[in-house]
C-alpha cells in the first residue's frame, strides 16, 4: 500500500515509489488519477521523473474534452520512464495539470 501525504496549501501529493535498484534497462510505469475534472474542457497534464534535484525524465500529454453535465475522475495510464545507468535516488515523481480551456467564447464583429 502506498502512503500519500497532502500538503493542502500546495496542492502537492507525494506518493513513495518504495525499493528501487537502478540497473541498465529498469523503467518506471506510472499512472496519473485526476480528480473531478470538469465537463466540456480540456486538460494538459505533466508528470516528472527527478532523480534527487534532477530531472530525468519527462511525459506530458493533453487529455480531450469529457462529455456530460457531471464532474469526472480520469486515468492517465502507460507513463514510462527509463532510468538511466548510474540513477542515483532518491526517485521522486512529480505532477501537474491545468485546464487549457476556459469555455470563453469570443464574438467576431459582422
Amino acid at each position: 500500500m502506498l502512503e500519500r501525504q497532502f500538503v493542502p496549501e500546495s496542492g502537492l501529493v507525494c506518493c513513495p515509489l518504495g525499493p528501487l535498484t537502478p540497473e541498465q534497462g529498469q523503467i518506471v510505469e506510472c499512472l496519473l488519477r485526476l480528480e473531478g475534472v470538469l465537463p466540456g474542457r480540456r486538460l494538459a497534464a505533466a508528470v516528472e521523473l527527478m532523480d534527487g534535484g534532477t530531472c530525468v525524465g519527462t511525459r506530458m500529454c493533453t487529455v480531450p474534452a469529457q462529455q456530460g453535465g457531471d464532474r469526472v475522475d480520469l486515468v492517465i495510464t502507460g507513463l514510462r520512464f527509463y532510468l538511466p545507468e548510474g540513477a542515483q535516488g532518491p526517485l521522486t515523481l512529480r505532477a501537474d495539470a491545468h485546464y487549457v480551456d476556459r469555455q470563453e467564447c469570443c464574438l467576431l464583429p459582422e
